[in-house]
């Protein structure tokens, strides 16, 4: 069957194409999408071949997030009926054109194992960036806080705001640190407490005009960089502050580990994705304590979808969120 897909074609190049997609074989699910959410930092990595975990296949259908219904069933999959709305992740497929990760599609195959129920009153959109989303709730529940401690995130892209959302349905005080005007704006209204432009700012000073001076309890990062690393240091407490590094980074390692260990800092690395997250971050969703859909300034259609990537790669406007509409 043929069905259009999102396909990187080469290094630096997004097309709309239509893909040959077989049937749903033992184990798999069919699904018909309705919204797939880009993960920017990610698949903008892997647009440029940069993803230094593993190389790009050009040519390949990107993505790892979507929402949709159930069309077909494989054989040896139980606990799926045709018509269940579904949260699927990666796509599964032989061809030519392969799945790199494969959520970008009309149409697409799946692993069972790759479901997720929808429970009642979730946002399709919400739930087309689990993903990404499940990131952040895994940031923010590594770290150990009391209600009522404050966290800073730093980073106002999606998962440093899912990040803050997630700290916040623990009880947290969340200060949000980034540069992009825009997005400080949709983090005031719907992920932080508190906001700092740092590069008109002093972190350090507006985060002591609220916390009277005391260390923060953690800083969940997904800038990554020894400039944010060193801005964000000196508000750890020695021997109890904690770092969560939530974020990819191509290239060399970023972080100053010297420092992390003269101040005795307990530092976690995170990544992927398990059931226990992506299901845990859903019932938040459904609960109202996290939500991407205010935070999706581009819902296009899919057809639009090449334009989307450019404009991540660009920076020609101001973004945040992007879902493709496959429904139009």
């Amino acid at each position: 069957m043929q069905t259009e897909a999102i396909v990187f074609v080469e290094a630096d190049k997004v097309s709309l194409k239509s893909i040959e997609m077989p049937e749903p074989q033992p184990g798999e699910v069919q699904i018909r999408t309705r919204y797939s959410t880009i993960s920017g930092g990610t698949e903008g990595w892997a647009l440029q071949n940069l993803f230094t975990w593993s190389a790009t296949r050009f040519p390949c259908v990107p993505g790892y997030q979507r929402v949709g219904v159930i069309e077909s069933i494989g054989s040896d999959v139980t606990g799926w009926n045709i018509g269940d709305r579904v949260m699927a992740t990666v796509g599964k497929w032989e061809g030519e054109i392969c799945p790199f990760w494969g959520a970008h599609t009309a149409l697409g195959n799946t692993s069972a194992s790759e479901l997720y129920k929808l429970p009642d009153g979730v946002n399709e959109i919400d739930a087309s960036g689990t993903v990404v989303a499940q990131v952040g709730y895994n940031a923010a529940y590594r770290a150990v806080l009391q209600p009522g401690e404050w966290v800073i995130v730093y980073g106002d892209g999606l998962i440093g705001q899912s990040a803050a959302q997630a700290a916040r349905s623990r009880g947290a005080r969340v200060i949000v640190v980034g540069h992009r005007p825009e997005r400080l704006t949709l983090a005031a209204a719907y992920s932080a407490d508190i906001v700092i432009n740092n590069h008109i700012e002093n972190v350090i000073d507006v985060v002591h005009a609220h916390t009277g001076g005391q260390p923060v309890t953690a800083i969940l990062d997904s800038v990554q960089s020894e400039s944010a690393q060193h801005e964000y240091m000196p508000l750890l407490e020695r021997g109890r502050g904690q770092i969560v590094y939530c974020g990819f980074t191509p290239g060399k390692t970023w972080a100053d580990m010297g420092v992390l260990q003269q101040r005795e800092l307990t530092t976690h690395f995170i990544s992927g994705w398990t059931r226990a997250r992506m299901e845990s971050t859903l019932a938040l969703m459904a609960a109202g304590k996290m939500s991407l859909k205010p935070l999706i300034t581009h819902l296009s259609s899919y057809k639009n979808g090449p334009e989307m990537y450019r404009m991540n790669a660009s920076k020609s406007q101001h973004f945040l969120g992007i879902t493709l509409d496959w429904t139009t």
